[in-house]
């Protein structure tokens, strides 16, 4: 398997034009109908069908079961045969290395966590990368054949377009990934077309794709973890910005005498508000000698403090835990106050361990300070959610960027296998995600 982002050099006829623009459109999807590729290719009905039959003769797409209904027959919906390449996503975190590999459609046939270690240095990092997408494709029993290609994202300042990683404004990581070419040390690695991409962005696409904003085509995406970062989505498409580097929302300025940040600003919304700013908080003020049910939970070992912990301790009533925690949510709501004025967002999303531990906690501060904050008519339409995607966001959105990448490759290079290849039987079945649906009472009202 060579490592080529190259087309084939002979032009396409403009029949194969239009089959490879349906099959985009078909994965695109979430089970796309004949009638809805109709509306949104525009062309004919009877133009669809026949281009559809042919790739369902080629083998490239298959028929669904539709939903089952008491107003007559359903549209039939479509989609790309699951085997027909298998994809690699990589969240390289501050804290967790997250693996996923999915099929051409997103379903996740494997996934594995460990802890990053990120103080060990780059080139252990890698090392230990490498061996756990050897050690993923192995265990998936997922032919070698079948996997055409590995999405990376990495929560650094990145150039996706060159695949590299400018730098990581981390504590000791500055050094250590500034100007890395990213995506060539992966494609050198496994010989397969790779990508690289900015983990919040992977995220952000993981949630059109599979999560709360499947049927949006503006939203905002808040990620808050070790960092804190924002994917925007306007018109259907991610927003990068004039140098790709849109979306730096944990470097916004919210307390100008605040702390000093990795980036050389000082009061950062990041150093005030992200997962690592509430653990140093929380630790500093048990070192001060203030009594908290986290030191019990610890075990007296400050270095197990987490935000798992520290949510724990809230949902039983420690008022150091509930402070800190509060405090975060302060400065969030101040800067997402002034996302809310700027971009008039009407859903804003998010994700990241502070909220799939917490949502409830957080939100009914961030409501009161955009209510406070925000222009009247964009407080009250805003809507806000909490991401049901999960851990695997970023690496879930890789897989799907490189799939979205290669699919040209597989029309182009397809030789019609049939029937449909089951999972190998030592493979891990797919694990449901969670609906999108998030009912009003809940997450996804008006603030």
């Amino acid at each position: 398997m060579g490592k080529s982002r190259t087309r084939s050099p002979e032009p396409m006829e403009k029949l194969e034009q239009r089959e490879l623009s349906i099959l985009q459109l078909i994965h695109s999807g979430a089970n796309n109908s004949r009638l809805e590729l109709a509306r949104l290719a525009d062309l004919s009905p009877s133009s669809i069908t026949a281009i559809v039959q042919r790739l369902i003769k080629k083998g490239l797409v298959v028929e669904s079961e539709p939903a089952t209904s008491q107003l007559g027959r359903r549209p039939i919906p479509l989609q790309v045969r699951r085997d027909a390449a298998y994809l690699v996503g990589v969240d390289l975190g501050s804290f967790f290395l997250r693996i996923v590999i999915t099929d051409i459609n997103g379903e996740i046939v494997y996934r594995s966590q460990a802890r990053t270690d990120m103080k060990v240095g780059r080139q252990r990092v890698l090392e230990k990368t490498f061996l756990s997408i050897h050690q993923a494709i192995r265990e998936s029993n997922i032919p070698q054949k079948l996997i055409k290609g590995i999405g990376i994202g990495h929560s650094g300042v990145i150039d996706s377009e060159a695949g590299i990683v400018l730098s990581y404004p981390r504590p000791g990581q500055m050094e250590e990934w500034r100007n890395v070419p990213l995506r060539d040390i992966f494609e050198k690695e496994f010989s397969l077309p790779c990508l690289l991409e900015d983990s919040v962005r992977t995220s952000t696409i993981a949630e059109k794709c599979f999560g709360a904003a499947r049927e949006l085509s503006d939203f905002l995406y808040i990620d808050v973890g070790m960092g804190i970062g924002a994917g925007i989505f306007l018109d259907g498409k991610i927003y990068r910005g004039g140098g790709g580097r849109a979306g730096e929302f944990g470097h916004i300025t919210v307390n100008e005498n605040g702390p000093l940040c990795s980036c050389g600003n000082t009061g950062c919304l990041e150093t005030l508000a992200s997962s690592a700013a509430i653990i140093q908080s929380v630790r500093a003020a048990i070192e001060k000698g203030i009594d908290s049910k986290i030191r019990e939970l610890s075990d007296g070992d400050l270095d197990k403090i987490s935000i798992e912990l520290i949510a724990q301790a809230a949902s039983e009533d420690d008022s150091l835990a509930y402070r800190v925690l509060q405090g975060a949510a302060s400065y969030i709501g101040i800067g997402l106050a002034n996302l809310v004025n700027l971009l008039n967002p009407k859903v804003v999303i998010f994700g990241g361990a502070l909220f799939r531990e917490i949502p409830q906690l957080i939100a009914d501060p961030l409501r009161r300070i955009i209510k406070q904050r925000s222009l009247e008519k964009s407080a009250n339409e805003v809507q806000l959610a909490v991401s049901t995607v999960g851990a695997e966001a970023s690496a879930l959105g890789a897989a799907r960027m490189i799939a979205e990448k290669i699919i040209e490759d597989i029309y182009l290079n397809w030789n019609s296998p049939s029937p449909e290849t089951p999972l190998s039987p030592g493979s891990k079945k797919p694990k449901d995600r969670p609906s999108p649906t998030i009912a009003p009472e809940d997450n996804l009202a008006p603030v």
